[in-house]
């Protein structure tokens, strides 16, 4: 038997585990955030929200796109005037976002029908028969969703040391932005609890 998952129960988002530097010794009040992508649509939504949710802490953020072309996650800028640029502004830390994994999941569209009773329709053939018949000709149906793994990584802006890292885990069945926030809400609240932020 199929397991139906009910996802309008859970959210799109969700924060599967995270890891701190045992030599992480303080909060960061000013990060510079990176999307890791060449899509300008999703780079700019993931940086502007996540921005202005660490703004919401009192953490100030420079986002990769006021300052560099989309692309220079791939060596169109070199790394002395990245970081040049970071320091300049005053970033103690930088946070990248970056997909390290994409998969497909069945998930079944229930339709109108209800089932009357519990597992006494397995003791006889028609029982079991006008239990399951309805569900084949009804308007229920088993779609495909993208399924996308996320990586969150902050490193620390003066010696480059990876201090914090956070793994999440997207189901792509809801806008772009209705996604955005709720992972820039997640990330941030996950980075406070860390301690990461203040």
């Amino acid at each position: 038997m199929p397991v139906v998952l009910f996802f309008g129960c859970y959210p799109t988002t969700k924060i599967t585990g995270s890891w701190k530097n045992e030599k992480a010794t303080k909060s960061y009040k000013s990060i510079f955030v990176a999307a890791l992508t060449k899509n300008t649509i999703i780079k700019s939504t993931v940086e502007n929200d996540l921005s202005f949710a660490l703004n919401s802490y009192s953490v100030a953020t420079l986002k990769s796109l006021d300052e560099f072309p989309p692309s220079f996650a791939q060596d169109s800028v070199p790394k002395e005037e990245m970081m040049t640029t970071v320091k300049r502004k005053g970033n103690e830390a930088i946070l990248t976002i970056s997909i390290q994994k994409k998969t497909t999941e069945s998930r079944y569209i229930g339709g109108a029908y209800t089932p009357v009773g519990r597992f006494g329709y397995y003791g006889n053939f028609w029982g079991y028969y006008s239990h399951w018949y309805p569900y084949g000709y009804n308007d229920a149906y088993y779609t495909q969703d993208e399924i996308y793994y996320l990586e969150t990584n902050l490193y620390d802006a003066k010696d480059e040391v990876l201090i914090w890292s956070a793994q999440s885990k997207t189901y792509t069945y809801d806008a772009l932005t209705t996604f955005s926030k709720e992972f820039a809400k997640n990330i941030t609240e996950r980075m406070r609890k860390d301690g990461i932020i203040p």
